[in-house]
């Protein structure tokens, strides 16, 4: 993927913290009794901050309580929920970097001890995983354009029917929405969607890795090494609910959507976690609602836009076999699909700022690690 130059704008309002494990402002600063490197209360600031705005993010990315009342509840999964999901990973990469720079002035070395070692390597690796994630989901957006083009070819087919029952415009557009039904979100069988088709099912798999073993950090010897430990399994769970909600908003294959697995439970106490458990319960919860509702497999994954686009299809393609679409009909359709590629453009440009931002950042991290072992060797 191009990297291209971004940067996220405007954060929610900060919200009240919440104590992580007893590592609360109060508890890092009694810490510090027996700590060689007391944290600054500087960093502490910092720490909070990347908390209560995260906390502020995903708050922001419910669903009001009223939609909950909606006979028609629409899905939370859609492109500006993934624009403003992003939004918020790009925040914290900010405020993490911001904290790493700010610990590592007063001494490069603290990277190095623990149990900051530990959270800088698994980070590490993690972020390979994400980039290739990255670059999985930005494939998935493009083959959309392609999958989006067979709701076209019926629009375009069925407004150009004179007379209104014309066999032939209405065959041109039974053919187009079956293939818009029976492909997996422009994933066909050539050889070059295959390929997109593996690299998205192997991403997939990686996101079994990147959640494995992601675990709270423990005490150490510096107060500051543990804080920015705690940092660094922020931002490690936060990765790890944005890739599980892009691989939520995919499918891969053929075959029933099956839930991807549950974010780690290891951040219960933090002041982000309530808001984060209940975006994966909703988001659980709509999976379930869609497939029994729809009684149908969701080729494209659970997308609004994508999914709203199969639904209008299939009417649209249900009314062609009898040889009357109505002019409602063919209108839902045109719209569907309009949505759908107007989202389309934003979201591979956020993509590509994520992938570009997350890349810098892991670049970032290794020219303080390298830095770190060469204070501790002077």
């Amino acid at each position: 993927m191009r990297a291209t130059a971004g940067d996220s704008s405007g954060a929610p309002p900060a919200t009240t913290s919440k104590p992580f494990r007893g590592f609360s402002a109060l508890s890092l600063r009694r810490h510090q009794v027996a700590s060689l490197e007391p944290s600054s209360d500087g960093e502490l600031h910092l720490l909070d901050l990347l908390h209560s705005r995260l906390a502020g993010s995903l708050q922001s990315l419910l669903p009001p309580p009223s939609a909950a009342d909606s006979k028609q509840p629409s899905l939370i999964l859609s492109l500006p929920f993934l624009h403003k999901l992003l939004d918020a990973l790009l925040a914290c990469e900010s405020d993490f970097k911001s904290l790493l720079l700010l610990v590592l002035s007063r001494n490069p070395s603290l990277i190095l001890r623990p149990p900051l070692d530990r959270a800088i390597t698994d980070l590490l690796d993690r972020s390979v995983k994400t980039l290739d994630l990255c670059n999985a989901v930005s494939l998935a957006l493009q083959s959309l354009h392609l999958w989006n083009g067979h709701a076209e070819i019926a629009v375009s087919a069925l407004y150009r029917q004179c007379p209104p029952s014309a066999p032939r415009q209405i065959s041109r557009a039974r053919r187009a929405l079956s293939k818009l039904l029976s492909t997996s979100a422009g994933l066909s069988t050539s050889s070059s969607s295959c390929c997109r088709m593996c690299r998205f099912c192997s991403a997939k798999r990686h996101l079994q890795t990147v959640t494995s073993g992601l675990t709270a950090p423990r005490c150490g010897d510096s107060a500051s090494a543990v804080l920015l430990a705690l940092a660094v399994h922020t931002i490690t769970a936060l990765l790890h609910f944005s890739l599980w909600v892009m691989v939520a908003s995919f499918q891969c294959g053929s075959g029933e959507l099956l839930p991807p697995p549950r974010p780690p439970s290891v951040s219960r106490n933090m002041p982000w976690a309530a808001a984060l458990d209940r975006l994966h319960e909703h988001i659980v919860e709509e999976m379930k609602r869609e497939r029994k509702e729809g009684g149908y497999v969701v080729f494209a994954g659970m997308l609004a836009e994508t999914v709203a686009l199969g639904r209008s299809g299939r009417e649209v393609l249900e009314m062609a076999k009898n040889g009357d679409v109505t002019e409602t009909a063919i209108m839902n359709l045109a719209i569907a699909s309009q949505k759908l590629e107007e989202g389309l453009e934003p979201a591979e440009r956020k993509m590509r700022e994520v992938f570009h931002r997350l890349l810098i950042c892991r670049e970032e991290v290794l020219r303080c690690l390298s830095n770190g072992g060469n204070s501790s060797a002077t």
